[in-house]
């Protein structure tokens, strides 16, 4: 059990944080939002590195592994911002966990990873909630701009999260962590100033949720890096499938979103469907 202490602690963290976006997102709009998150996560990611002695190494060979990688994961974080800003939070994230069948089924064909039955059945339980979380109240399926965004984030995650381990395996949890998000912050933020964006700093009562959101990035990704370590990239994303959880009840507390019973019940099969995962 204790091996999945690190993915639990990413799961809360992640959890947690769209909600915090969402917040950072009304203070100060998107792009200052993604901005000022990342420059706080590589502020505490390189006051990690210099605390722990941790040297930043790149072998060559991965070279182009990770230029696609933080590409990749680059257009997967504005993607998934923009869901955020258009879509509701206790929604959107949970439809964003679809990625981890891709995770999954990318780790056991290219990765050689092997789950157990109950932990498939539980990945399916979460999948299928999630696609309950996404139609209306009318029981329909409706594409809106959010979840065309979404869309695509959902398949740069699953790029990013599968071959995540390839770094981890070479550079360890902490520097692939650093490495990865420093690349990704690079090409967010170089996005930003090409297209001409304000990032100017805002009142320091408006920057808060933005910083906050920095922090909980930090503690979600380098659990993240450990628990792929620990128990593969293919679990690793299977048990962050049950975020959800958190992130509705820290929806309801943030932004007072409310959601209709069914969609309640999906939340509860992601629960079941996560215990599945830790117990079988």
């Amino acid at each position: 059990m204790f091996e999945f202490i690190y993915a639990l602690g990413s799961l809360f963290s992640f959890g947690c944080n769209s909600s915090i976006i969402k917040k950072s997102i009304t203070d100060i709009g998107r792009h200052k939002s993604i901005t000022y998150m990342y420059l706080t996560l590589i502020t505490l990611l390189v006051l990690g590195a210099m605390l722990l002695n941790i040297k930043i190494e790149l072998p060559l060979e991965l070279v182009p592994d990770y230029i696609a990688e933080i590409v990749i994961g680059a257009l997967g974080v504005i993607a998934a911002f923009k869901a955020i800003e258009y879509g509701k939070v206790s929604i959107t994230s949970p439809v964003s966990k679809l990625y981890v069948l891709l995770v999954v089924a990318g780790g056991i064909l290219l990765l050689g990873e092997t789950l157990s039955t109950g932990q498939v059945m539980g990945s399916v339980i979460i999948v299928v909630a999630a696609i309950l979380l996404s139609v209306n109240d009318k029981m329909q399926f409706k594409l809106e701009k959010w979840m065309i965004y979404l869309f695509i984030s959902i398949l740069c995650r699953a790029y990013y999260y599968t071959f995540i381990k390839t770094f981890v395996v070479v550079m360890g949890a902490y520097q692939t962590t650093m490495m990865l998000e420093i690349g990704v912050a690079v090409c967010v933020i170089g996005f930003h100033l090409l297209r001409g964006r304000d990032l100017s700093i805002e009142s320091p009562n408006k920057m808060g949720f933005a910083i906050v959101s920095g922090i909980m990035c930090f503690f979600g990704t380098v659990l993240y890096s450990l628990s792929v370590g620990a128990i593969g990239a293919a679990l690793t994303a299977a048990i962050s499938a049950g975020s959800p959880i958190i992130n509705t009840i820290s929806a309801r507390i943030l932004v007072g979103e409310k959601l209709p019973l069914y969609k309640y019940i999906a939340i509860v099969l992601i629960a079941i469907g996560l215990i599945a995962i830790l117990l079988f």
